[in-house]
């Protein structure tokens, strides 16, 4: 059975570990008071609203929510466990830790026996399954014949753990005889589909299955691309989204070629899983696909801790640049990249190219055809223009000024005037001149954008209620305050009136009966639930000023006594509504008199207080 990492070689790697020299290794941050801000690498933003506090060890989003320590952090970012995260921070931070507390090495009983881990056990053993067919029986000997016509050698075939689902439908009646996961784990798997009699039927059958795996290499989904073409049938078919696999957040082959990509700053962008595959054997390994979608902020996100330069390697179609233009727009708006595009001739994909030419020349012209994003869009729009008319032209002209408007590199938007200039006879201090209406237009744009944005929204100090700012301000007190803690601590009859609250209180009495001082990246592990942390994360992200035993007395004061009134006041509102809606004249009238018995009382307290 793999064995636990024992709580002392944890707590070496977190009290060594720096949160902010690991996330600083995937984020840009930039100083603003206490804390470090840069852009969420968590969604799409282009005003900073992600924090980092060295002080705490806490990351926080003040847009998106998510928070934690520097564990979860690299759990959250690159699709790891727990065990995977405390060795890949040691990794980052050159702490020794032992081989045998590598991740081949560790994993807890309870993530073995997840629901989780048991689906990835079935997907990986449909994956060898697949596999087995494809490379040592008869009946896979068809599919391997079309993936050796497509190029591929079974090296990059085993590499790749590809496989073959045969006519016959055999994985449900595999997974049954070596018990394998009972019914409803199969019916959640999504490798099989519900007949209307409840039986299981292979999802996948007649087809070339692609594992789909996830950034930490564990096979999650499959792609099936279909051996024989029906048109009642999709080309390729990809398992259904569970709580494992959703596309939208998955790259083919971004587990294999995350390190090169972090090594060399530098990631090809390709359309299809078979581009990725020529692309690796001709020496591209540093190549990813999107899911047959168009490229989403989730996998743009992916990318952006570790890569600096994109190449988009699409199909020469229309519909690859079509594709092509999406990509850029989406690549630009995300920010941080340098992105550029790869000229394939004779419309072919990289595929048919590696194919048709070799891999070598595959490589020479990756290397040799980089075009900036500038240059593809003067031969993009010109697409379906009569530039013989001066409405065709000065469309096109608009189009392209504006598309570099929003590039912030001099030489190509020089370079790009020059041409324009060369080739419609035009005054090229003119179009500069347009150019620079142009380019305040967007900057007007964009100043309004971060006004609009979280962070400005965040920094105007939120809105709670006086019994939330209470509880708020109280928990901080008995987690950074020894004195707050034992002041509370001797009141026997005190409770929260919010159960997230108490549940934090009576925590917090478990923590420092086992720990001597507060430490905030312990104490979250130490927490579990993934709602609470979140919630000590934005308590411990705001400041509350300077502690004194009066604001203490104060917040106790205001949940004894407040808070009771304040979840009465609810409760009697609610029930003078049903009654208005009831339409019942005597319960209407018992019951405002007592809200406004409960509103006088609530004053009355406030008015002590002060």
């Amino acid at each position: 059975m793999a064995q636990r990492i024992p709580e002392a070689v944890i707590e070496n790697v977190r009290s060594q570990a720096n949160i902010l020299d690991v996330v600083g290794q995937f984020v840009q941050l930039q100083r603003s008071g206490k804390e470090w801000f840069g852009l969420c690498p968590f969604h799409s933003e282009k005003t900073p609203s992600f924090s980092v506090n060295e002080q705490k060890q806490f990351f926080h989003c003040f847009s998106c929510n998510r928070g934690g320590n520097v564990f979860s952090f690299l759990m959250e970012l690159e699709d790891l466990s727990f065990p995977e995260a405390v060795y890949r921070v040691a990794e980052l931070e050159n702490i020794d830790i032992d081989q045998q507390y590598s991740p081949q090495n560790t994993a807890s009983t309870e993530q073995e026996n997840s629901e989780n881990g048991q689906l990835k056990h079935l997907y990986q053993t449909a994956a060898e399954l697949y596999h087995y067919i494809l490379m040592q029986t008869k009946i896979g000997q068809p599919a391997l014949d079309y993936l050796h016509q497509r190029g591929l050698d079974d090296a990059l075939i085993d590499e790749f753990n590809l496989g073959f689902a045969p006519e016959q439908k055999i994985l449900a009646e595999y997974f049954s005889s070596h018990q394998l996961g009972d019914y409803q784990l199969h019916r959640k798997s999504g490798l099989f589909i519900e007949k209307n009699d409840g039986t299981l039927t292979d999802r996948f059958f007649n087809r070339v299955m692609f594992p789909l795996r996830n950034a930490s290499g564990q096979t999650i989904a499959f792609s099936g691309r279909a051996l024989v073409r029906d048109e009642r049938t999709p080309k390729y078919l990809n398992s259904p989204e569970t709580v494992l696999f959703n596309k939208g957040r998955l790259l083919f082959n971004f587990d294999k070629a995350k390190r090169l990509i972090r090594k060399s700053g530098q990631v090809f962008l390709f359309e299809g899983f078979m581009d990725v595959l020529a692309a690796y054997q001709a020496g591209i390994t540093n190549g990813i696909a999107s899911m047959g979608t168009s490229l989403t902020d989730e996998q743009i996100y992916l990318l952006r801790p570790i890569a600096k330069e994109v190449l988009i390697c699409y199909d020469g179609d229309d519909p690859g640049q079509e594709a092509t233009k999406r990509a850029i727009t989406l690549l630009n708006e995300a920010g941080h990249f340098t992105v550029k595009t790869v000229a394939l001739p004779e419309k072919l994909d990289p595929d048919e190219f590696v194919r048709k030419y070799g891999a070598q020349a595959f490589q020479k012209n990756c290397q040799e055809n980089q075009i900036t994003v500038l240059e593809f869009y003067l031969e993009y729009f010109k697409k379906g223009r009569n530039l013989q008319t001066e409405s065709g032209q000065l469309a096109y002209i608009t189009d392209v000024l504006s598309q570099a408007a929003e590039v912030d590199d001099d030489l190509q938007v020089e370079l790009t005037l020059t041409k324009l200039a060369r080739e419609f006879a035009l005054d090229k201090a003119s179009l500069a001149s347009q150019l620079r209406v142009l380019k305040q237009e967007a900057g007007s744009q964009r100043a309004k954008a971060q006004l609009e944005s979280p962070l400005v929204k965040v920094t105007n100090a939120e809105h709670y209620s006086k019994v939330e700012l209470a509880q708020r301000t109280l928990i901080h007190y008995l987690l950074n305050e020894p004195n707050a803690y034992l002041y509370v601590a001797n009141l026997p009859s005190f409770q929260f009136e919010n159960v997230d609250y108490q549940a934090l209180y009576l925590l917090i009495q478990g923590y420092f009966s086992k720990y001597q001082t507060y430490i905030g990246g312990q104490f979250l592990d130490y927490l579990g639930d993934e709602n609470l942390k979140k919630l000590v994360v934005s308590i411990e992200m705001e400041d509350y000023g300077a502690y004194s035993e009066e604001e203490l007395k104060d917040c106790i004061y205001v949940i004894d006594n407040e808070a009771p009134l304040d979840t009465r006041l609810v409760s009697v509102k609610r029930e003078l509504e049903q009654a208005k809606r009831q339409n019942e004249p005597t319960k209407i009238m018992e019951l405002t008199t007592q809200y406004i018995e409960l509103v006088k009382l609530k004053q009355t307290v406030a008015d002590d207080n002060r």
